[in-house]
């Protein structure tokens, strides 16, 4: 059997009330627009709180704000702030001109609280931001919005230029230093503790001091600017070019280059000024500020100094002028005019620069004169055009063109002939190094002899490192006589018996026959280019003796580092001892070579050598304790 349940009625849940919000803002503070934003306040308090469907969110209110922004609109941005929030629903406004008078700013906004889900509703022109034609509405709405502002801009400007043409002067300050603006009397009036400061300030520019000297000692004096500031380098260069203080006032100095951007810019010439002399009383008479005037176009030649060729010089590759460049090289000046791109960074210019000297030349011959005339060069060109080429056109003042064309360049140098190379020698090719396996090669020594010499060339290459020895030229002839017993070197002998010559570390030569042997001349040689060493030995202590005179050696340090053996015969009367001094690191070495031990040690010197025997050339005879003798030959 079917079973029966009762549904019983459900009431509907109530809809949840919009909140609403609205937007009012006055771009002009006055007493009337006062009255007129508080009647908006009030407006959108009793229609948002006497609707019933609605929830009142709140007014959000901008009081002399330009539409044209939104940087500066507090509220706009709060309104913004909240709506990204989620606490407003519903937004109302007056009409398109009071949310924004920028048609970017305006639609970009009203996207944006779309996005968020906020519908923007403008009573006026009765659109709603949710609506299908909204956005069409608004952006044509929107366009004669920004326009009325501009129209308005420009009926102000035109307002102040009418007054300016019919004399009336304004004022754009109230107080400055020196002076303040007197309402009754509608003109600037002296203040007598200020003007001091004025006089004392143009009074100091004139002795030649510097703005950051004048500031210095103003600021040293205790004076401070009309805002109880210090004085700054930047704000009393205005003040020192300031006509007022000469009782004259030049109106429209700077303007507002867009009612949109509202960008103050500096007037160069986009619109005309208006002067007004003797309009106050002046705190310098006109004799010292013409001279201020004079001393500041002086200063401002010295920074940035103008030549006949300054601006007179276009570039037609990328449309810049060219500039003057000066450079000192090995005590010359050289000047070159150069387009001003290739100054600039990240831009690159493919145009030709041009000696200052060689553009005088140019100018003399397309002007028809001897030499460069200066005064007939400004009165009569225009401007010069730097072709791609090279080549120069010159536009005269009446019109006329002249053309100087590039010559072409001169053919290139023929290649210098080589210098020949030095002839060959014996030794090439043939002297190895027994530690790294290259190659010996010859250089030239700089003693007073000039004498040919091998050495290992790594000792030529960066990163690598060699320490073999080196041998001069006919040192190696002489060894390879003693070798192979021969009375004197003979070339086609050594031609036709050495393959090759390996020098090892101490300096022993393997000479390397052609028939397969190796013949082997045992030596030790020092190397005195590796520096000296701080070494001082006890166990030479009376050791040494001179085969010259039979007297011993003693030890003695040179510049209080280097210790080196010498035979007392030469310090005795009635002796002369021509005995070679020793360094006390050389006989370290040689000692631990003829002992056959890698490094010096004194007590095994002390165990085996009686003495050492210093012979005429150098050379050390070493007399063991068993009897045996051993002879270092210095090379």
């Amino acid at each position: 059997m079917a079973k029966i349940r009762k549904i019983e009625p459900q009431m509907p849940a109530p809809a949840r009330r919009k909140r609403v919000a609205a937007y009012a803002r006055v771009s002009i503070e006055t007493q009337r627009m006062s009255h007129s934003l508080s009647a908006q306040v009030s407006y959108y308090n009793d229609l948002i709180q006497k609707n019933p469907e609605w929830e009142f969110a709140g007014v959000y209110a901008d009081r002399a704000i330009s539409g044209t922004g939104m940087k500066d609109r507090d509220e706009m941005q709060r309104l913004i702030a909240d709506c990204e929030a989620g606490k407003i629903d519903i937004v109302l406004t007056k009409s398109i001109s009071r949310f924004a008078r920028n048609t970017v700013d305006l639609l970009s906004t009203v996207r944006h609280l779309k996005e968020l889900g906020v519908e923007v509703r403008f009573e006026k022109e009765h659109i709603h931001s949710f609506s299908g034609d909204g956005e069409l509405m608004l952006s044509i709405l929107a366009s004669f919005a920004q326009e009325e502002s501009r129209s308005i801009s420009e009926n102000s400007k035109w307002g102040i230029r009418k007054r300016f043409q019919s004399g009336e002067i304004g004022v754009a300050n109230k107080h400055i230093l020196g002076y303040r603006y007197d309402d009754e009397q509608q003109k600037y009036v002296i203040i007598p503790e200020e003007a001091v400061i004025v006089r004392r300030m143009f009074d100091l520019y004139l002795k030649g001091y510097s703005l950051q000297a004048i500031c210095d000692d103003l600021n040293g004096a205790g004076h401070r600017t009309i805002k109880d500031c210090l004085f700054q380098e930047a704000s009393l260069s205005v003040l020192i070019k300031n006509e007022i203080y000469s009782g004259d006032l030049r109106r429209q100095k700077s303007y507002i280059e867009s009612p949109i951007t509202k960008k103050k810019v500096k007037n160069t010439g986009e619109l005309p000024q208006y002067l007004f002399t003797d309009c106050h009383e002046a705190i310098l008479d006109r004799e010292t500020y013409a001279r201020v005037r004079a001393e500041i176009d002086r200063r401002t030649s010295l920074l940035n100094p103008t030549y006949c060729f300054t601006r007179r010089i276009r570039c037609d590759v990328c449309g810049k002028f060219y500039s003057r460049i000066k450079s000192v090289v090995r005590g010359k000046t050289y000047v070159r005019w150069s387009c001003r791109s290739k100054k600039e960074v990240g831009m690159d210019c493919s145009s030709y620069s041009y000696s200052e000297s060689r553009l005088f030349e140019i100018c003399a011959e397309l002007l028809e004169t001897e030499g460069f005339d200066e005064e007939l060069f400004e009165a009569t060109v225009k401007e010069i055009t730097a072709l791609p080429d090279g080549s120069l056109e010159m536009q005269m003042v009446g019109g006329e063109r002249r053309l100087w064309k590039m010559p072409p360049p001169a053919p290139p140098k023929p290649k210098p002939v080589p210098e020949r190379k030095r002839p060959a020698h014996l030794f090439d090719g043939k002297i190895f190094c027994g530690q790294c396996g290259r190659r010996y090669g010859r250089s030239i020594s700089e003693s007073k002899d000039r004498h040919i010499y091998w050495h290992c060339r790594a000792k030529n290459h960066h990163g690598v490192t060699c320490d073999s020895v080196n041998y001069p030229d006919e040192q190696i002839k002489e060894i390879f006589c003693r070798v192979m017993e021969q009375v004197a070197f003979d070339e086609e002998y050594f031609r036709s018996t050495i393959e090759r010559m390996v020098i090892q570390k101490s300096g022993s030569i393997d000479f390397h026959l052609k028939d397969g042997t190796v013949k082997t001349y045992e030596a030790f040689k020092l190397r005195d280019n590796f520096g000296h060493q701080t070494t001082s030995t006890d166990a030479f202590l009376g050791k040494i003796v001179c085969a010259d005179c039979g007297n011993t050696y003693h030890r003695y340090s040179s510049r209080g580092k280097y210790v080196y053996w010498k035979c007392t015969g030469k310090t005795k009367v009635r002796t002369e001892c021509h005995a070679q001094d020793m360094a006390d690191f050389n006989i370290r070495k040689v000692s631990a070579y003829i002992m056959g031990m890698e490094n010096f040690d004194e007590q095994a010197f002390t165990e085996q050598i009686e003495k050492i025997l210093v012979l005429g050339d150098g050379s050390l005879e070493y007399h063991f304790k068993g009897g045996s003798k051993r002879t270092w030959q210095r090379t």
